[in-house]
C-alpha cells in the first residue's frame, strides 16, 4: 500500500488540455515504463500506463514423458455423479 501511495505522489500529473499537447511524449514516456496522472480542472480523472504484456502460457507437449502417468477417467464426464451437485438442488 505505501509504495502505491508513494508512486502516486511522485506521478507527473497534468491537465487534459496539456496532456493533449503533449500526447506523442507522453505515449513515449509510457513506453518507457513512465505513468502519467490526467486531470481535468486539477481533479484525477484518467491515468496514462505503461503497456504490461500478458505472459503467455505454452504447454509444452511430451514434456513428461515417462510410464508414471496415467488417466483413470473419462474426461468428458463430470467427476461427480450429477445427484451429488448441491447447486442443482
Amino acid at each position: 500500500m505505501t509504495f502505491k501511495l508513494v508512486k502516486f505522489l511522485i506521478m507527473k500529473s497534468l491537465n487534459v488540455s496539456e496532456a493533449k499537447t503533449q500526447f506523442c511524449n507522453l505515449v513515449k514516456q509510457a513506453q518507457k515504463g513512465e505513468s502519467t496522472l490526467i486531470c481535468q480542472r486539477n481533479i484525477p480523472v484518467a491515468m496514462l500506463l505503461p503497456h504490461v504484456p500478458e505472459p503467455k502460457h505454452h504447454t509444452r507437449i511430451g514434456w513428461a514423458k515417462n510410464d508414471n502417468i496415467q488417466i483413470l477417467c473419462d474426461l468428458t464426464e463430470p467427476a461427480l455423479p450429477e445427484s451429488s451437485w448441491s447447486m442443482m438442488q
